[in-house]
């Protein structure tokens, strides 16, 4: 690339001179007490100037006093009492010192009279390219300033800075920065700081508090060695080849290492999930006995942000899988704390961000782990936006790359779930403000075809999952066919919950729906979809990712709104059974996911109102005892028959559902066919049915952020 020409400035001369360029105008001189002030040689140096005069350049009679100066201030500044390296230091951080300021005199003799417009402007600390003197307290302050750790800068294309910076040094800009579509980095090459990822530091006032009790009761939460294993082959086994947030080598580093201790904490807290490890949930600083999940959740979480909240992991990549890992498993402990699991993912895909891994244009050793890492945020990011009714904060068109490509280099068990998380992402557009305008007409209803699972399996490669992994099972757990159907029906599950929510159906009892018919295949959808979840959970022993319990929340509402709205007794039933059984695998998952509790609350509360209503309407339609017949005396064996034989079919609901809890299922069949009358419309008044329902519909509905401080006490 040719250089740019220098521009040509034409001076007037003075004949009088004999041609030589006319004499500069004489600038207004520093008052005397100015003068007296600049007898130091840094202020000298820093060329502090008078602020009672003008801004103006220094004629040749004024740099004869500068060179006055700098010959006699080094003594007077080594005599004055009180000066110390350490008050000087604030004067110097306002401009870092660039390699002219701290030139000797000596030096300032040799240089070119007619310095370029880049020599001249006050560039950083690390643009200097001359040598200072060491013996120089100047040139000392500015190499502590130098040597500081801190992180490069990203300056984009719509700040000016980057301009001005590529304009100053074009070689090492050019050599050093990574360009990408949006700005420029410079790294340690280049601002003297030595990478980008490194985090900001905490305020000192905060890690001054925050670092002896991180040291003593957050870096020992950890299970015991034995407990820890167990833990970590179960993480290996069920969590990392779906979702490699943390390479598996990182947990086996050493016990000393802060970074280790989080992601093996991070590790635990994943594995601490899944039901069958109930038994291992033990803390070396929390004694012997087991924890509830609950409470060995919630001991994992708040010890990770603690430590992340203060300087002692300055390493942005490590801060990125906790985050993330704690996005997914940090449980919330009150309505108030609904939103946190999403504030998590928020902050991990601002230090991807950051980063610039969204460009997607690193090299390096690690790099696999790195697209890993930013594919795996990727995918929490719609995941987050589905469950929690957030816009997705990554978006493809600000991807540097392409997103196909780099997904495909994936491990097959990953590169599923990523494939149906595309999918997902397609979904979320049905949810957003604009389409959602237009499903409010009355003659679309807007959904979108997913493809067979079974065609995503094979062009993920997903049939050789578990060849890689065969030798990383342990002998005391799980078979090779079982695991391959955990890591298989996992990722099936959560194609069937993007199949429910890929039908935007209208809520029955709106005029909308009313006026609206729906595709002929998305109620078959939904309600098959919802059939394999509650098939699969307690089937296929999943993995215990927080869509499993998502999904299950949403087979519930599906089987909700059958129950509710159906007209046809036979399908009434049906949705009851199945809304029963649903209720169930979310009283297994309560203890691990505030979530599930949640809901989970809701659908035995409707539950317990419906039996009670059914059996107040069962009694008001049974005969009155003095209505039945006399019956002639019979032997004392045909008694116990005759009086089985006496009630009427409408006292069976009575019987059946006598008995405390949910063991058995209303029989709308029976109570419909005598009646005729629906069962909600003789709930308690002052149940608020209301609340339940547009709670068990707002999980159908995705566009908005689920009011969980409504239904807190749900999760008591």
């Amino acid at each position: 690339m040719a250089v740019p020409a220098r521009k040509v400035k034409f001076v007037a001369s003075d004949p009088a001179r004999g041609g030589l360029p006319v004499k500069r105008r004489q600038v207004q001189q520093a008052c005397l007490s100015c003068r007296r002030k600049k007898t130091c040689g840094l202020l000298t140096a820093l060329k502090r100037k008078c602020n009672h005069a003008e801004d103006a350049m220094v004629d040749d009679a004024s740099l004869e006093d500068h060179k006055v100066l700098l010959e006699t201030s080094p003594s007077q500044s080594s005599t004055r009492p009180g000066t110390s390296r350490s008050s000087l230091t604030p004067s110097v951080r306002m401009r870092p010192l660039g390699a002219e300021d701290a030139a000797t005199p000596a030096g300032r003799t040799g240089l070119n009279t007619h310095p370029s417009p880049v020599s001249r402007r006050p560039l950083p600390g690390a643009f200097g390219h001359g040598e200072t003197q060491a013996n120089t307290p100047a040139a000392q302050i500015a190499q502590d300033i130098a040597a500081r750790p801190q992180s490069s800068r990203f300056v984009g294309d719509l700040n000016p800075e980057g301009m001005f910076m590529e304009a100053a040094v074009p070689s090492v800009t050019r050599a050093s920065s990574q360009k990408g579509d949006v700005g420029i980095w410079f790294p340690a090459a280049t601002t003297g700081q030595p990478s980008q990822f490194i985090t900001s530091r905490p305020p000192p006032v905060m890690d001054s508090f925050m670092l002896p009790f991180v040291r003593e009761h957050c870096l020992s939460c950890l299970p015991p060695e034995e407990d820890y294993a167990r833990l970590k082959a179960v993480f290996l086994q069920r969590v990392h080849p779906i979702f490699p947030v943390i390479p598996e080598a990182a947990l086996n580093g050493p016990t000393d290492n802060p970074s280790s201790i989080v992601l093996r904490q991070l590790a635990c807290l994943a594995a601490g999930s899944d039901p069958q490890m109930t038994p291992y949930l033990r803390l070396k600083n929390k004694g012997p006995s087991p924890l509830r999940p609950s409470e060995f959740s919630s001991a994992l979480s708040s010890s990770v942000r603690a430590i992340l909240e203060t300087s002692i992991i300055p390493d942005r990549v490590v801060h990125i899988q906790a985050l993330t890992m704690l996005s997914l498993y940090t449980q919330p402990t009150c309505a108030e704390e609904s939103d946190l699991p999403a504030q998590l993912g928020g902050r991990a895909i601002h230090h991807i961000q950051t980063l610039g891994l969204h460009l997607l244009r690193y090299d390096g050793p690690n790099f696999g782990d790195l697209e890993n890492l930013f594919c795996a945020v990727w995918a929490l990011d719609r995941i987050n936006a589905a469950m929690y009714g957030r816009p997705c904060l990554i978006h493809e068109r600000d991807i540097g790359a392409d997103l196909d490509a780099c997904i495909k280099k994936r491990q097959p068990a990953f590169r599923l779930l990523l494939s149906v998380a595309q999918w997902l992402d397609k979904v979320v557009e049905l949810y957003r403000p604009g389409p959602s305008a237009q499903v409010s007409g009355f003659d679309k209803v807007a959904y979108i075809d997913l493809p067979v699972l079974e065609a995503m399996i094979v062009d993920a490669d997903a049939l050789k999952v578990p060849t890689s992994l065969i030798g990383k099972l342990s002998t005391d757990e799980l078979c090779v066919a079982i695991f391959l159907t955990n890591l298989l029906a996992t990722i099936e599950t959560f194609y069937h919950a993007v199949i429910i929510l890929s039908c935007r159906l209208p809520r029955p009892g709106t005029i909308i729906a009313a006026s609206t018919l729906p595709p002929p295949s998305a109620n078959a959808r939904r309600s098959l979809a919802a059939e394999r979840i509650a098939c699969a959970v307690p089937r296929d022993c999943l993995s215990s990712l927080p869509f499993i319990p998502y999904a299950v929340s949403l087979a519930l509402s599906v089987e909700y709104r059958k129950m509710r709205h159906s007209r046809l007794p036979m399908f009434r039933t049906r949705a009851m059974n199945a809304f029963k059984r649903n209720c169930d695998l979310l009283r297994s998952y309560s203890e691990h996911y505030w979530s599930a509790r949640v809901v989970g609350g809701l659908g035995e509360g409707v539950l317990r109102e419906m039996e009670r209503a059914a059996n107040t309407l069962a009694k008001e339609l049974s005969p009155q005892p003095a209505e039945i017949p006399p019956k002639p005396v019979v032997d004392d064996q045909d008694a116990p028959a005759t009086q089985d034989l006496g009630p009427t079919p409408s006292g069976d609901p009575v019987a059946m559902n006598s008995n405390l809890g949910f063991e058995n299922v209303i029989d709308f069949s029976v109570i419909d066919a005598i009646s005729g009358q629906d069962v909600f419309g003789h709930i308690d008044p002052n149940f608020n049915l209301d609340a339940v329902e547009d709670a068990l519909e707002a999980n159908l509905d995705i566009g908005l952020p689920p009011n969980w401080g409504d239904w807190g006490q749900f999760a008591a």
